[in-house]
């Protein structure tokens, strides 16, 4: 049996196993959507002989993954929010206002970003990871990688430039 279909016929018993780990529905849905796309953009090189567990492992390392990059962003997000407060206490009421329009522009930017584009960024840019551990954890080329990281940056830099150039 095929990946592919293992993957129809197995499908509610992924989500419904993603769902009762990690409590949410669209999260466990949207999980088992990025296995479809894995498995049809890059399929195992090898024989999958036990198809069922090889998605239910596939799909549960990538709900860890994508569980750890939201609760980085969900951190970063919140620490962010926070910064302003944390600005220095000499700055004029019109630069904390200007510093504070920055950073909603650029949090704005950043939340707008695709998906993997926006992990891509965040787990480089807040966590330091490199490039290559990347690839490696969102299953997709370096290549790849530094395609989004671009992406992300030609994103953010109008934004940067615009508020404070």
């Amino acid at each position: 049996m095929s990946l592919a279909t293992a993957l129809v016929q197995h499908y509610d018993d992924l989500v419904n196993h993603l769902r009762r780990r990690f409590g949410d529905p669209g999260f466990a849905r949207e999980v088992v959507h990025d296995v479809c796309v894995r498995i049809l953009a890059d399929p195992p090189r090898e024989a999958v002989h036990t198809p069922q567990a090889f998605l239910r492992r596939l799909s549960v390392d990538l709900a860890i993954d994508r569980h750890r990059v939201d609760t980085g962003r969900r951190a970063w997000v919140e620490s962010m929010a926070d910064m302003p407060e944390a600005e220095a206490p000499s700055a004029s009421p019109e630069a904390q206002y200007a510093f504070q329009q920055t950073l909603t522009a650029l949090i704005r930017t950043i939340e707008n970003l695709p998906p993997r584009c926006r992990d891509v960024f965040i787990l480089h840019q807040l966590h330091d990871i490199p490039q290559a551990e990347i690839a490696e954890r969102l299953g997709i080329s370096r290549n790849m990688v530094a395609q989004h990281m671009m992406r992300a940056m030609r994103s953010i830099r109008p934004v940067l430039h615009a508020n404070l150039g």
